[in-house]
């Protein structure tokens, strides 16, 4: 157990090369959180090292404010953290995850370090260290409840746009293409400029900010940035993904005027993560999400990238994009011992007063899973790739690409209007997706 989890975070080289070039897990994303919400006194990381003294693995977690005797994973919540998992290189996953497992139920009944109930918000179904863990957990008998109630959403990029489009349905290829030729043609217009900038990231990301919480407002929820802390801490990981040249910030522009933008953060591992999205609904004509969104998804094809992870939550732009729907695993453990048994008694009352109040809403559902369900096989092909360590840090340009020359038919319906979910559909505590519209 580490001590000093600001040291672990400072020392970035050892932490971020067991992040498998994931952005959400390496230390630009949770040292910027932490500076805003972390608290030493609730810090609980695990480190494992080698004989010599090297860090192999780390899985950090922190006691739950308010409830020291329930721990969580870092940046959950709120802030909606996806690919959550142990820090380890994969010829060292089995080892360390198992080690892991250990020590916890070792630990689960001590003074200092003991536990009662762990939340791991924002696994990645067939996420394989993970499934170590939880294996070996159950192996022990430690009680270990596994749900899902809404994906991830993945879109793969195949080698060319071309090769892409061939992939879809007639329909989606004219809707697309249509679209693209709208932004293409408009003579400066209408068009698409990236604000990833140092000098221009500021900006860039207010505008976005001040777009996505008048979409949530607008439903009458205060939205992802309401909190001051959450703005400082978006703020300081993106300028610093900015410096790195790993952000792309889009913003597409008519009349002068911002009318859809995205947070993109580019992984070492070749994804594009779109973490926010803003966007003004009052040029439905243009649909300004679905085109912004298109345009992204040419220009990563463009640019080599793996493809565009859409992150946690359902709403329908990501499956209108065609793109592959994952369970976000909320795994549940609870201790051995009495106090552990009594949680997980609570846990279950809970559950069911949520499906009965669920059901009177006719929201989504929690969907109970089994580890062999969680972790399939299935699910891996479209896990990122912890063995990519290429340096994918092209700029987008800030023009656009050349026009596609094929005839639009009639298109099926595009509305920039999806299901609009309540935080309370997202909630377990405060949690939510962070995209309520595109």
């Amino acid at each position: 157990m580490s001590d000093s989890p600001e040291d672990l975070l400072s020392g970035g080289n050892t932490w971020d090369r067991l992040a498998g070039g994931i952005p959400f897990r390496q230390t630009v994303w949770l040292r910027s959180w932490w500076q805003q919400f972390g608290d030493a006194e609730r810090a609980f990381f695990m480190v494992a090292r080698d004989e010599s003294g090297d860090c192999r693995g780390l899985l950090p977690l922190e006691r739950t404010e308010g409830d020291f005797r329930r721990l969580q994973t870092l940046a959950a919540g709120n802030v909606c953290t996806d690919h959550v998992s142990i820090l380890v290189r994969p010829e060292d996953r089995e080892e360390v995850a198992t080690a892991f497992a250990k020590h916890l139920i070792q630990c689960s009944a001590d003074r200092k370090h003991g536990w009662d109930q762990i939340d791991f918000d924002g696994t990645i179904a067939g996420d394989p260290a993970m499934e170590v863990l939880a294996r070996s957990l159950v192996a022990d008998d430690v009680p270990t409840n596994i749900h899902s109630r809404m994906h991830l959403w993945f879109n793969r990029c195949e080698a060319t746009w071309e090769d892409l489009l061939a992939t879809r349905s007639r329909k989606y290829r004219n809707r697309v293409r249509g679209l693209l030729r709208k932004l293409d043609e408009s003579d400066g217009e209408l068009f698409v400029r990236d604000a990833g900038a140092p000098e221009e990231v500021h900006m860039g990301l207010m505008k976005l900010i001040e777009l996505h919480q008048k979409r949530w407002q607008d439903v009458g929820e205060p939205g992802t940035y309401a909190d001051d802390r959450m703005v400082r801490f978006v703020t300081d990981a993106t300028v610093e993904m900015s410096k790195r040249g790993r952000l792309v910030l889009p913003q597409l522009i008519y009349k002068g005027e911002v009318i859809a933008t995205e947070l993109h953060y580019i992984g070492d591992d070749g994804r594009q993560y779109c973490y926010s999205t803003g966007v003004n609904h009052a040029y439905p004509d243009l649909k300004p999400g679905i085109m912004l969104n298109s345009h992204m998804f040419r220009e990563a094809h463009r640019l080599g990238r793996a493809g565009i992870d859409y992150m946690r939550g359902d709403e329908t732009y990501k499956g209108r994009l065609h793109s592959r729907p994952i369970p976000l695993l909320e795994i549940a453990v609870f201790a051995k011992h009495a106090r552990g048994q009594m949680r997980m008694a609570q846990d279950r009352a809970t559950q069911l007063l949520k499906v009965q109040w669920r059901r009177m809403k006719d929201l989504p559902q929690d969907q109970p899973l089994t580890l062999d369900e969680a972790f399939a096989e299935e699910h891996r092909d479209f896990l990122p790739d912890q063995t990519i360590t290429q340096n994918f840090v092209e700029e987008t340009p800030a023009c656009v690409s050349a026009a596609l020359d094929t005839t639009v038919e009639e298109a099926d319906d595009l509305s920039d209007s999806p299901v609009i979910y309540s935080i309370r559909d997202y909630q377990r505590a405060d949690d939510f997706s962070h995209e309520p519209s595109n």
